[in-house]
């Protein structure tokens, strides 16, 4: 029986002993996981401050237009971290840390928010959203299906900021039609700002040239391309290319950006952080640039 009960008392001993240890285990884990969560977290605001000096300093060299070649479309290469996170004498470095950030130009792409204003349906603009479906091969009836989604959830009035159910294009897939091959095909063409907001013509894919235009899609490519070599420096020059400049009339379009995209791609030791964001840079140099919104995917 002493036996026994000798046995029975250094299992529970043991057993007590590994709970205590496997408990701080966690514990460490979980300080561990948070000190890498706000360490991404920093990281993150660093490379929006980076993107928002890079939009400042394009601001200020080009405040009319927005082209392709523009210093905010040079994107660098991984930038690594490793040497600005302290370690512990004799440790060894983990997997290394970096970020990459990359900046797109989200006027180069059709706002969807253009489609109405308020509750009134906007049909020029419907127009062209329905043309650039059609040169993407999908179903052109998703233009008029959206603009009705957007116009019936909008709260306020006029060309102002509004409050939409629908705040970002991968909340289409609640409207008929939007199945995820079609949004796969609108990705790198549409958005979804939070208002209304002109397409700038420098930036934007043939696609959507051709769609505004009216442009046979093979003649907006060229545009395209002639635009490559000497980007448009106003509207007037371009009305003069079109055979009818007519069919600007009454859109929203122009040769600027306020809008980007940040795509920013955080690496650090077990920790992975992918996070698009959209920054808003006002007209003028003294207004600061805004953090619209951030989403962690």
């Amino acid at each position: 029986m002493a036996l026994v009960t000798a046995l029975l008392i250094t299992t529970l001993a043991v057993s007590a002993v590994a709970n205590l240890f496997w408990r701080q285990q966690v514990q460490v884990r979980m300080l561990e996981n948070q000190r890498l969560h706000l360490q991404t977290q920093w990281v993150q605001r660093a490379g929006l401050d980076w993107s928002r000096q890079i939009l400042r300093d394009d601001g200020e060299r080009s405040p009319d237009l927005t082209t392709l070649d523009g210093a905010w479309n040079t994107q660098p290469a991984a930038i690594r971290l490793d040497r600005f996170f302290d370690r512990e004498p004799g440790e060894q470095a983990g997997t290394p840390a970096s970020i990459a950030s990359r900046l797109v130009d989200a006027q180069s792409r059709y706002n969807l928010a253009n489609l109405a204003s308020g509750r009134a349906l906007n049909l020029a603009e419907i127009g062209i959203y329905e043309r650039l479906l059609t040169n993407l091969r999908l179903d052109p009836a998703l233009a008029l299906r959206t603009a009705q989604t957007l116009a019936a959830s909008q709260t306020g009035e006029g060309g102002g900021r509004r409050h939409a159910a629908l705040r970002r294009v991968d909340e289409l897939s609640s409207v008929q039609g939007y199945t995820p091959p079609v949004l796969a095909a609108l990705a790198d063409f549409i958005v979804l700002l939070p208002a209304p907001a002109d397409l700038n013509l420098d930036a934007a894919a043939p696609e959507l040239l051709a769609a505004v235009t009216r442009l046979p899609l093979p003649q907006a490519r060229q545009l395209a391309d002639r635009r490559r070599q000497a980007y448009f420096r106003s509207m007037a020059e371009l009305r003069a290319m079109l055979p009818d400049s007519a069919v600007l009339d009454g859109v929203r379009i122009g040769l600027r950006s306020d809008y980007f995209l940040v795509e920013n791609k955080i690496r650090l030791e077990h920790a992975e952080l992918d996070a698009v964001s959209l920054l808003y840079r006002p007209r003028g140099n003294a207004a600061a640039i805004e953090l619209v919104w951030t989403r962690e995917e």
